[in-house]
C-alpha cells in the first residue's frame, strides 16, 4: 500500500530539532527509579493503566474542575439537545442534510469514487442494527437462585479484578469501578431516583428507581478502530464533498456501535449470573463515568480522551450494581493540559463547534450544555446542523493521541513526555501536520483496502482469536 509520509525518520527529525535529548531529559527527570524489571512491570492490579507516566489522582480529584454547587443531574427539559429526527429536525436527519447526503452518496456510487462506491456504502450499511435488546435492568440469564446455589462472594478488590478479566474477554480493553456517593448520583439524568428498595423498577411517569444498596458502578471502554477511521477523512479542498466523510471509513465507527451493546449485554449478564443486580440507568453523557473511574480524561472535545487510544473511544459504558467493588482512581496523563496548546480538533472543525480558546471556561455555549464544569463546552447546535456526527468525525480522527501507539517508539516517547512536562506540547501537535498523518487518503489507498493482504492486515477484529499488539 502506498506510503505518503516523509522518508526522513522521526528519530532523525527529532535529533535535528534537538528534542530527543531534551524531551527524554525532561521526562526522565521525573521518571521513577526501578531496581529491576520485575519492579518496573509490577503495579497494583487495580490500576487501569500501568504506564509510569500516567499518574493516579486521589478519588474525586479530576483534571477537569467541577463546581458541585452548580453541576447537577442532567435535565433534558432545561437543556434540550438539537432535534435529530422528525419534521422539526435541525440535526443530521434534517431535510437539508438528508438531501445533501443522498446526493453525495448517489454521486459517489454512480461515479465510482473510491471510498464512496456502492461496495463502500454496503460495507458501512451492514454494520448497523446488530444490537441486542437489553432491558435497563439487564438481560435474562441463569442466576444462582435458579441454579440452586449461593451467589458469588468475594472481596471488593478481587471482584474488581474479576470484572476486568470478564469484560476484557467480552471485548473491552479497559475497565474501572466507582463507589456511588451524592456527587456520583449527579452523573445521571433527573429521571433517575435513588431509594430504599430491594430491586430496580420503573413507574408510569418515566422515573427509574434504583436501590440505594447498589453502591457501585462498573465502567468499561469500547474501542474504535483507528486504522479504519482514517478512511473517513475528506479534508482535501479539491474533493467535491470536502469535510464530510467517506462511508468506507465510517464503517469502523458503526462497527464499534455494534460492539458496544454486545459488550454491555455480556457484562450485565455476567453480573446477574453472579447473583447481583446490573442496572443501566439513564445518563445523557458517558464521559463522566470514565473520568471518575480513571479510564480517560476530558479534553477539548469534552468527550473521552484516553492516554492510550486518544479519541478512538466509541463509548464509556457503565452499569450500577450491588456487587461490592474496589474503586479505581482518576488519572492524570497530562492530556487536558496538552489540549490547551494542541487545538488540532478545533482547527479542523468545519462548523466551528469546538472552542479555539486556549483556556477552558465555566461559560456554556449551547442549551444542551450542563453547567458546572470548567471545560471547552461544545456548541451542539452548530455540530448537528452541519450533520455531525453522521457526516463529520474530523475532530475524533485527527487527535494526536488516537494513533496506534505500537507503530513507532516516538508515539510512546510523546505520551511519556506529555505526562511529565508540557514544554513541547505545541511542537508535538504540529508534528501531526508535518508528518501528514491527518490528510485525505488517495483513491488508490481507498481501493487497495479491498485487496489488502488478509494474512498480515492487523486492524480487523477477528472473532475467536486472541489479539496482538495493543
Amino acid at each position: 500500500m502506498t506510503n505518503y509520509h516523509s522518508s526522513v525518520s522521526r528519530r532523525d527529525f527529532m535529533k535535528a530539532m534537538g528534542l530527543v535529548g531534551a524531551g527524554m531529559g525532561a521526562a526522565t527527570a521525573v521518571t521513577p527509579a526501578f531496581r529491576d524489571l520485575d519492579e518496573l512491570t509490577a503495579s497494583t492490579d487495580l490500576s487501569v493503566y500501568k504506564k509510569w507516566w500516567i499518574k493516579e489522582n486521589d478519588f474525586g480529584q479530576l483534571t477537569t474542575e467541577v463546581d458541585w454547587k452548580v453541576f447537577n443531574s442532567f435535565d433534558t427539559a432545561k437543556h434540550p439537545m438539537p432535534v435529530m429526527f422528525g419534521p422539526t429536525a435541525n440535526g443530521a436527519m434534517s431535510a437539508k442534510n438528508l438531501a445533501n447526503r443522498k446526493k453525495r452518496q448517489t454521486d459517489g456510487m454512480l461515479n465510482k469514487w473510491p471510498g464512496s462506491t456502492l461496495r463502500d456504502l454496503a460495507l458501512d450499511g451492514a454494520t448497523g442494527g446488530n444490537y441486542p435488546s437489553i432491558p435497563w435492568n439487564g438481560p435474562n440469564v441463569s442466576t444462582p437462585e435458579g441454579r440452586g446455589v449461593p451467589r458469588w462472594e468475594g472481596t471488593p478488590e478481587d471482584n474488581t479484578i474479576m470484572c476486568k478479566a470478564a469484560s476484557h474477554f467480552y471485548g473491552a480493553p479497559r475497565c474501572g469501578a466507582i463507589e456511588v456517593d451524592d456527587k456520583v448520583k449527579k452523573f445521571f439524568n433527573t429521571s433517575v431516583v435513588w431509594e430504599d428498595t430491594d430491586t430496580a423498577y420503573t413507574t408510569s411517569d418515566g422515573k427509574q428507581h434504583v436501590p440505594n444498596k447498589c453502591k457501585w458502578i462498573l465502567t468499561w471502554l469500547t474501542k474504535q478502530n483507528h486504522a479504519m477511521n482514517k478512511y473517513t477523512l475528506r479534508n482535501n479542498p479539491d474533493d467535491p464533498w470536502y469535510n464530510t466523510v467517506f462511508r468506507q471509513g465510517k464503517a469502523g465507527e458503526n462497527q464499534a456501535y455494534s460492539h458496544a451493546p454486545q459488550i454491555q449485554y455480556q457484562v450485565m449478564g455476567f453480573l446477574k449470573g453472579l447473583g447481583y443486580q446490573a442496572i443501566k440507568a439513564t445518563a445523557s453523557g458517558n464521559t463522566q463515568f470514565g473520568v471518575w473511574s480513571g479510564l480517560c480524561e476530558s479534553g477539548r472535545t469534552t468527550y473521552a480522551l484516553s492516554p492510550d487510544y486518544g479519541l478512538m473511544v466509541r463509548y464509556i459504558d457503565f452499569c450500577i450494581t450491588d456487587l461490592p467493588l474496589a474503586p479505581t482512581k482518576p488519572i492524570n496523563a497530562g492530556l487536558s493540559v496538552f489540549c490547551k496548546n494542541c487545538m488540532t480538533c478545533a482547527k479542523v472543525c468545519p462548523s466551528n463547534t469546538i472552542s479555539l480558546e486556549k483556556e477552558p471556561s465555566w461559560d456554556t455555549k449551547d442549551p444542551g450544555n450542563n453547567p458546572g464544569l470548567k471545560t471547552w463546552y461544545l456548541n451542539w447546535t452548530t455540530c448537528a446542523e452541519y450533520g455531525g456526527p453522521f457526516d463529520c468525525v474530523n475532530c475524533q480522527t485527527v487527535c494526536p493521541f488516537s494513533h496506534d501507539n505500537d507503530k513507532s517508539a516516538i508515539h510512546n516517547i510523546i505520551r511519556g513526555t506529555v505526562g511529565t512536562t508540557h514544554l513541547f506540547d505545541g511542537f508535538f501537535a504540529n508534528m501531526e501536520k508535518f508528518w501528514g498523518y491527518n490528510t485525505q487518503l488517495s483513491d488508490q489507498v481507498h481501493t487497495d483496502w479491498w485487496y489488502r493482504d488478509l494474512e498480515t492486515w492487523e486492524h480487523d477484529t477477528l472473532l475467536g482469536f486472541g489479539t496482538k499488539g495493543w
